[in-house]
C-alpha cells in the first residue's frame, strides 16, 4: 500500500450510484491507498441510508475504509478540510464522488512524485466523459506543470480529482476557504499557486488518469453567478498577497478584478442574487469602488 490517504466527498443522495463507481475505481487500484475516508456532506438520516449502501458494497474488499459524516454541512470546501483532519499520511489524493480513476493513477502519479522529491504537489489531465461519452477539453482548460498563477486566475485548471499532494502544504495554505459553497479550488490553487509549482503527470500508456464525469446530477460548478465567488477569491489575493506578486502577475491580477466585476456587476442587473451569493457580495462589495 501507498502512503496516501484518499479523500472522497460527496454531497446528495441522488449520487450513491456514482459514489459507489468511484470508490470501486480507488479500490481496483494496483497499489491502493493506504486509508480511504469518505466524508458524506448530508443530513443524519441521508448518511445513515449511505453508510449503509457503502458498507454492502465495501465488505468484500480489504482495505482501510473509513465513512464521516460532516455535521456542519458545509460544502465541498468543509467536507475537505473535515477528511484532511482525519487523514494519517502526509500526502492526500482526492476524488470527487462523479469523477474515477485509471487502475494504475494512484501508483504511476506516485512513482513520479518519488523520483522529483522536490515537488510538494503534483496532477494530471482529464477524459471528460458527458453522458458516458467523450467530449474534447477545450484548449484553454488544458492542465499546464509549473507556476502559472496568471493562468489560474482566468479560469480553473488543476481538477480536485487528479491530484496528490502534500497535507503540511494544504495546512500552510490554511485549507479550504468553507466560506465558498462552489469555486473552492479555485481559491485554493491560486493561493497555492503564489508559492509552489505543482507538476502535470504524463499519462499512462496514452490513457489519460482521470475521468472527469457530468450528466443529469447537480454539480456545485455548475452554481449560478460562480463569478462572484471568484472575484472574492482575487480580492483576497490582492489584499493578502499583492506584495508577493511579480509586476507581471499584479497586473494580470488587477485586469482580472475588473473583468469579473463587470460581469457580476451585469448578473446582479438582470436577476436577483441566492441569500449565500448576495451576502459574499456585500462583503466584497466597497472594494469594488478601487477597481475602475
Amino acid at each position: 500500500m501507498l502512503p496516501v490517504s484518499t479523500i472522497i466527498i460527496d454531497h446528495t443522495l441522488s449520487r450513491i450510484v456514482l459514489l459507489k463507481e468511484a470508490v470501486e475505481s480507488v479500490l481496483n487500484s494496483t497499489q491502493l491507498p493506504e486509508e480511504i475516508i469518505i466524508v458524506l456532506d448530508l443530513n443524519k438520516q441521508d448518511f445513515e441510508v449511505y453508510k449503509n449502501e457503502l458498507n454492502d458494497l465495501l465488505s468484500s474488499y480489504r482495505a482501510n475504509i473509513k465513512i464521516f459524516q460532516n455535521q456542519h454541512q458545509s460544502g465541498p470546501a468543509g467536507a475537505r478540510n473535515y477528511g484532511i483532519s482525519l487523514a494519517k499520511n502526509d500526502w492526500i489524493a482526492f476524488l470527487d464522488s462523479d469523477d474515477l480513476w485509471h487502475p494504475k493513477k494512484l501508483e504511476f502519479q506516485w512513482k513520479f512524485l518519488q523520483k522529483r522529491p522536490f515537488l510538494v504537489a503534483t496532477h494530471t489531465k482529464e477524459l471528460w466523459l458527458k453522458n458516458n461519452k467523450i467530449v474534447p477539453t477545450p484548449k484553454k482548460l488544458e492542465s499546464g506543470t509549473g507556476k502559472f498563477f496568471v493562468e489560474a486566475i482566468r479560469r480553473c485548471l488543476i481538477s480536485m480529482s487528479s491530484v496528490i499532494i502534500k497535507k503540511s502544504i494544504i495546512l500552510t495554505l490554511q485549507g479550504f476557504d468553507e466560506k465558498l459553497k462552489a469555486a473552492e479550488d479555485y481559491d485554493f490553487w491560486i493561493r497555492f499557486l503564489i508559492h509552489y509549482p505543482i507538476a502535470l503527470t504524463p499519462n499512462i500508456d496514452n490513457q489519460i488518469p482521470t475521468i472527469k464525469r457530468s450528466g443529469g446530477w447537480k454539480q456545485t460548478s455548475q452554481t449560478r453567478n460562480l463569478d462572484v465567488y471568484r472575484l472574492y477569491s482575487l480580492l483576497k489575493i490582492y489584499h493578502k498577497f499583492y506584495d508577493l506578486l511579480s509586476d507581471f502577475e499584479r497586473y494580470h491580477l488587477i485586469h482580472q478584478i475588473r473583468l469579473k466585476k463587470q460581469i457580476v456587476l451585469e448578473q446582479r442587473k438582470k436577476y436577483q442574487f441566492s441569500k449565500e451569493i448576495e451576502e459574499i457580495f456585500k462583503e466584497i462589495e466597497s472594494d469594488l469602488n478601487h477597481f475602475g
